[in-house]
């Protein structure tokens, strides 16, 4: 079958995000889509020698005018065209930021029938929804607003335009196993490509140790990648099938193609198979090396699925067709230098266990992959060297767990004068939360600059815990120490850090009475009724008051559980507002008045007034309270919440609830305009 060509029917993939903008005026301004994975850097669009003089000479002008000090202007700079998205995108930067709650779109107007989506990057105008192999005239009007206020001295006319888009050839999706049955072939993807050339390698069973199986890379045209280390099949491969494939290729279009990999490979054998595939277009000499992807490939039925506990390595073998265990199939452990530490068929249960004493190996002998074999030439791998469960793409956190016994240390407040003395507890447990008993350790305190200061012997009670004082000598350094516990035999197991300071303890109480009824349209002023009182029971008297309060967004209103409130791009920034000092009376009480004026009426959004209210000692060291008041200066707030979780699928219903209520939270009915983008 070698050098023979296929076609094959190409599947289009239309991309398509619904967005719903529920609003008053139903207009503005909507998010840029996700790029794909195969974000690359933009192209920048060719000119004629005299168009491209005169646009660095207007640019130049426009960059003088932006960094004119003192009387400096607001101006239009350039415009930088991205073409590495699904769409074609144009940003028109300026000289100085621009304002977030603005709508542009009346201030950006494009020639025609084209209604781009319009964002604000800080100091750019990004425009989306827009095509390849286009033009288009856009319209920069006199008095375009920035952040600060400063308004665009005149109308300018921009040109813009696009080539196609890059060419582009990858796979669909990130995964490496094709099941054996039922399954037509690899998908392709292409974009503005009519024919690949495809190569398929093997890489035995027994070689996998020393191999790494990924997804592989995928490389733009003119760039170069390589394949490095464990995951280049090249010193271990035999040649299997090459030829090429012909794409129906739609201008600008992300094309998905079949390619038939189980026909092409004929008796599966055992082992791992390399794609390869390139654009088959012949390239001029300084085009640079064409689009490429390469990818592994498991093509099998068998799905491992491996458990590891203080008992060893339990392991399960299902079928990827109908997930019935596979009994009667032979398992290996094989570790780095391919050496077979055990062997075992599974069993009617489909499961096979390896004890601890073959995962005990070190170096070489360290378990390096579970290998499965099955009677159709089918193989399955598990990669005992990497993380159990891939997270790099989610937002995790947490910490790591020391070994065997993980300690938790507190304690009873985290900041010490010198010569106190602080009270530690410690609670030790084992992997599965049991308390740890009859075991010895030593507890090390170190000082900031990370010289040991004192260890403490310890051993630990039924109950798993410890109590120790620790005494601080009067001359401690100033500074963040910390105690590290160590169990004989298991080392470090946990710590904690506190504070050495010549503090003075806070000798004023505050408390704040407020009406925290939400501020509505027509309320003036609000008053918070501030009292002081010494520790020692003497009001606060004759002291200064200091406020400041926030108008800021409200992020639980009205008690619409999963409601996003406003447009779903807008955003509201912060607004300080400076409150007069006071001064308390003899009772040690004081009125702070609290009115926010006009602030944040043009907000989409429920706002609420974070006031903090600050009582200086007589020291002069403050005392700080604050509180929090629902904030409405609108009559009318329209929020949405998806009836779907994520997004849409291909061809998938969804719908939006919306609500529309007054500044009470208490639902209106009012015509409401809509639209639905096609972005």
């Amino acid at each position: 079958m070698s050098g023979q060509p296929f076609r094959f029917r190409s599947i289009l993939l239309g991309a398509m995000t619904v967005a719903l903008a529920a609003c008053g005026s139903g207009d503005g301004p909507i998010d840029e889509v996700p790029p794909p994975p195969e974000t690359e850097t933009g192209q920048v669009v060719e000119r004629s020698r005299s168009d491209q003089v005169a646009a660095e000479r207007r640019e130049r002008e426009r960059e003088r005018l932006a960094q004119r000090g003192g009387d400096a202007q607001f101006a239009y700079v350039r415009y930088a065209p991205d073409t590495s998205g699904t769409l074609p995108k144009a940003c028109l930067v300026f000289s100085e930021p621009l304002d977030t709650n603005i709508d542009y779109s009346i201030y950006a107007v494009m020639d025609g029938d084209v209604t781009p989506a319009y964002s604000i990057e800080g100091t750019q105008l990004c425009l989306n929804g827009l095509s390849f192999a286009s033009s288009y005239t856009l319209t920069l009007r006199e008095g375009l607003p920035s952040e600060d206020g400063d308004e665009l001295g005149r109308e300018e006319e921009v040109q813009l335009s696009f080539e196609d888009r890059p060419p582009y050839v990858g796979f669909s999706g990130s995964g490496v196993i094709l099941p054996r049955e039922n399954a037509d072939g690899l998908a392709i993807e292409t974009v503005n490509v009519e024919g690949v050339q495809v190569s398929v390698s093997r890489v035995n069973d027994r070689a996998l140790a020393f191999k790494s199986v990924t997804q592989g890379t995928e490389s733009a045209e003119g760039r170069y990648s390589y394949v490095y280390g464990d995951e280049n099949p090249s010193d271990m491969s035999t040649p299997v099938w090459s030829g090429s494939m012909d794409i129906d290729a739609i201008k600008n279009a992300p094309v998905t193609t079949i390619f038939p990999l189980p026909d092409v490979i004929g008796t599966l054998e055992p082992g791992a198979y390399y794609i390869e595939i390139t654009d088959a277009k012949e390239l001029g000499r300084y085009d640079g090396p064409p689009a490429s992807a390469k990818r592994w490939v498991m093509l099998t039925d068998l799905a491992l699925t491996a458990y590891r506990s203080a008992s060893g390595l339990d392991v399960t073998l299902r079928s990827l067709q109908d997930g019935r265990v596979m009994p009667n199939t032979k398992v290996q452990l094989i570790a780095r230098n391919n050496e077979v530490l055990g062997e075992a068929s599974t069993g009617v249960d489909g499961r096979v266990a390896f004890n601890t004493e073959l995962l005990a190996g070190a170096g070489n002998m360290s378990p390096k992959l579970v290998l499965a074999s099955g009677l159709k030439g089918d193989t399955a791998i598990l990669d005992l060297t990497r993380a159990p469960v891939d997270v790099s793409e989610l937002d995790t956190g947490g910490r790591v767990t020391p070994g065997a016994v993980d300690g938790y240390l507190y304690t009873e407040r985290g900041i010490y004068r010198p010569g106190e003395t602080v009270h530690l507890t410690a609670m030790l447990r084992d992997r599965a939360g049991r308390a740890i008993a009859d075991r010895n350790g030593t507890l090390i305190t170190y000082r900031p600059n990370g010289m040991e200061a004192a260890r403490t012997r310890f051993a630990i009670d039924n109950a798993g815990t410890i109590q120790r004082d620790i005494p601080l000598p009067r001359d401690s350094s100033r500074g963040v120490w910390r105690t590290v516990a160590e169990i004989d035999g298991g080392g470090f197991v946990g710590s904690v850090s506190y504070s050495v300071e010549d503090f003075v303890p806070q000798r004023i109480a505050v408390e704040l009475d407020a009406d925290e009824a939400p501020f509505l349209p027509g309320d003036e002023a609000r008053e918070i009724e501030v009292t002081a009182r010494f520790l020692y029971g003497a009001p606060g008297a004759a002291l200064t008051v200091k406020s400041q309060a926030r108008v800021e967004v409200d992020p639980k209103p009205f008690g619409y559980d999963g409601f996003q409130w406003g447009r779903h791009d807008g955003s509201f920034r912060e607004q300080i507002i400076d409150l007069d000092d006071r001064t308390t009376d003899g009772a040690g009480i004081t009125t702070v008045r609290l009115a926010p004026g006009n602030r944040g009426q043009n907000a989409e959004v429920p706002l609420r007034l974070n006031t903090v209210i600050s009582v200086l000692e007589p020291g002069g060291r403050a005392v700080t309270e604050s509180t929090r008041i629902p904030y409405r200066p609108r009559d009318l707030y329209l929020g949405t919440k998806p009836a779907f979780e994520g997004r849409l699928g291909r061809e998938s219903d969804g719908s939006f609830e919306i609500a529309a209520v007054d500044a009470q939270g208490e639902g209106v009915n009012t015509p409401l305009r809509w639209k639905i983008l096609e972005i």
